[in-house]
């Protein structure tokens, strides 16, 4: 008996070894020609494609060695996020119905130490109020683009002194001579009164940026003072008084609306410069005082940057996965409850235009589900994202190509990331700017909308309606993702395609079907109305043609005709350079391209066409990345 169950024990182990040795020969590539970053060569085969590095085979002895994907050449870096795609890309159902579309992206941050200036208000161009997709003002005279709620990021002070000690005066608490903490509360109302003075009335108060009287030993990097209090309770004690000064100043109702962030990216040393137990310490301590004035304030961690399993769990210097847990079963000292309040769970997401945006949306996904499936307590939680858009400081860190891609690439990649994390479950997105400032040969201020800001117009017109997303019926020949946000209203159905390819050279041609159902909409006997945003007619890259034709673009864009960039990233001189003042003498001829972009037209022959089946319907597009399509149907 014994024999027989070592024999099937044995015949498992064979088994699962041979069904491991499947998996990884589906990643596993013919061998290859690997180049680091010095031009040294390798021939090997990719066994494996970990976070952050790779291992390979050596074609030379057998070994197996692991290489930092930070070490590899950009072809070879692309090359492994292709294989990493192909062999985990989860595309799910081909129609995943996402509810009423809210405007999920309709938050902003506002920087200190410039609130008092109303950081991040412009006024609104008159150029983008016009047209089919017109931008909805607000009744003053200036707001954030896009944004009902602001985030009040570095709200407290703590601001980097290092070349201005006096920045310490504009602190909300100091400390006396004696020992004793005094607050400075008629720094307050100078900060908030820009955004009430516009109408804004829901914030999130970050509490960040540790003034420089709490800590023991404070310490500053780039954006400010990084060290946790010295004494939780008289931190606990501040964060209480502050409380009932904003309700002094807000009302009782509106202060109560108010959220709260302990912190901003607190899971790297460079932000919070303590250990995880002082970490969870801390936001007892705020939450406890927070709860005890405002008890229906909603407060959260900060968000987290570098997100993975992995790095929620071991890497971070605050360790996430630990934190929840700590506050969902441990005794609060402050408050002498059992348990902590987080109200939701936030991450900064950034992404260069040419990343894999899908594997980074479901990394997200991963870990978000990662919290409710340890602590189900939390099912539900808001999945937010409190840093979001395009930031190239990666790739400058590797020294890779560094654009901002204000055009339609830029476009095509946010709106994909924002349709992945939308079938994530994220319920905010706290976006940066959607302009591009710069200033005309008369030194006036002007702002381009970007095509970030397009996206937004489009999507504005689809809230209120059931939401899908859909996905052609066939993987892209050239390796370019093209899902589809559908809003259906009973008035019309707004439907948003998208075109984007991470290898960013190539823009083949497809033509792509996406089958659908007559349950979502019935498209026989509808009039179909059209936008495009593509190199063509994106603002932004007719300005970097303009420049080009001019003699005024830099040499590093003329050598990358695919990527692009803001004004003065891409014009000779930059700020203050000719660049400036060639696209001020030409700025009427750019916002008359803005709305020509932005205006209806009949859907031409030559884009696609429309077949009326039995049960659903064939929509079929010819899509060349970087490319956004939207159909408005009536």
């Amino acid at each position: 008996m014994k024999d027989v169950k070592l024999i099937k024990l044995r015949r498992a182990m064979v088994a699962l070894v041979a069904a491991m040795w499947f998996c990884t020969a589906a990643l596993l590539a013919e061998a290859r020609t690997w180049t680091d970053t010095r031009g040294r060569k390798l021939e090997a085969d990719l066994v494996e494609v970990l976070e952050g590095s790779v291992r390979l085979k050596r074609k030379s002895d057998g070994r197996v060695i692991t290489v930092p994907l930070r070490q590899l050449s950009i072809p070879d870096r692309k090359y492994v996020a292709a294989q990493k795609s192909a062999s985990k890309q989860r595309r799910g159902p081909a129609v995943k119905p996402l509810g009423k579309l809210d405007a999920f992206w309709r938050y902003a941050p506002a920087l200190g130490p410039f609130h008092e200036g109303g950081q991040s208000m412009i006024e609104i161009p008159d150029y983008v109020t016009k047209g089919d997709f017109a931008y909805k003002k607000k009744p003053y005279d200036r707001e954030t683009p896009f944004a009902d709620h602001l985030t009040m990021v570095r709200f407290l002070g703590g601001f980097n002194d290092s070349k201005n000690p006096a920045l310490r005066q504009l602190d909300l608490a100091s400390r006396n001579s004696d020992g004793t903490i005094q607050y400075h509360w008629e720094l307050i109302k100078p900060r908030l009164r820009p955004y009430l003075d516009s109408g804004y009335r829901d914030f999130t108060i970050v509490l960040d940026n540790v003034p420089w009287c709490f800590p023991a030993h404070p310490e500053t990097e780039n954006l400010g003072q990084k060290s946790p209090p010295r004494d939780s309770q008289e931190w606990h004690d501040f964060i209480v008084a502050l409380c009932r000064e904003l309700e002094k100043i807000l009302g009782k109702d509106e202060a109560n609306r108010l959220r709260f962030r302990v912190g901003t990216e607190n899971n790297g040393r460079e932000r919070f410069d303590g250990p995880h137990e002082e970490y969870v310490r801390h936001y007892m301590a705020s939450a406890a005082a927070v709860k005890s004035v405002l008890p229906d304030a909603e407060i959260g961690p900060f968000n987290i940057a570098g997100v993975s399993i992995r790095g929620l769990d071991e890497l971070h210097n605050v360790r996430a996965y630990d934190l929840v847990n700590s506050c969902l079963k441990k005794t609060n000292p402050f408050s002498g409850k059992v348990g902590t309040p987080v109200d939701f769970i936030a991450y900064s997401r950034y992404y260069q235009a040419d990343d894999d945006i899908t594997a980074d949306a479901h990394q997200a996904g991963d870990a978000w589900k990662e919290f409710e499936k340890r602590f189900p307590q939390v099912k539900g939680i808001s999945r937010e994202i409190h840093e979001f858009g395009i930031a190239p400081f990666g790739n400058k860190a590797r020294g890779d190509f560094v654009s901002q891609e204000p055009g339609a690439l830029g476009a095509a990649a946010t709106a994909l990331m924002m349709f992945r994390l939308r079938e994530e479950g994220v319920n905010r997105i706290f976006h940066w700017g959607v302009t591009d400032p710069f200033r005309d040969g008369k030194n006036v201020l002007h702002n381009v909308f970007t095509g970030y800001g397009w996206l937004l117009s489009v999507l504005e017109r689809g809230v209120g309606g059931e939401s899908y997303v859909i996905h052609p019926i066939s993987q892209s020949a050239a390796g370019a993702e093209y899902p589809v946000l559908v809003s259906v209203k009973p008035d019309e159905t707004l439907f948003v395609f998208t075109a984007y390819n991470q290898n960013t050279a190539n823009h083949t041609t497809e033509d792509t079907v996406f089958r659908i159902p007559k349950t979502v909409i019935d498209l026989e006997g509808k009039s179909i109305q059209c936008v495009v945003l593509d190199r063509g007619t994106s603002v932004h890259d007719r300005i970097r043609k303009d420049l080009a034709d001019a003699g005024l673009l830099t040499a590093r864009f003329v050598e990358r005709p695919d990527r692009n960039g803001g004004i003065r990233e891409i014009g000779k001189g930059g700020q203050g350079g000719p660049c400036e003042k060639f696209v001020g003498e030409r700025l009427e001829t750019y916002h008359q391209a803005w709305q020509d972009s932005l205006t209806l037209r009949p859907m031409p022959e030559s884009m696609g066409s429309v077949t009326i089946l039995s049960r659903t319907q064939e929509v079929k597009l010819r899509l060349a990345a970087p490319q956004l399509v939207v159909l408005v149907v009536r």
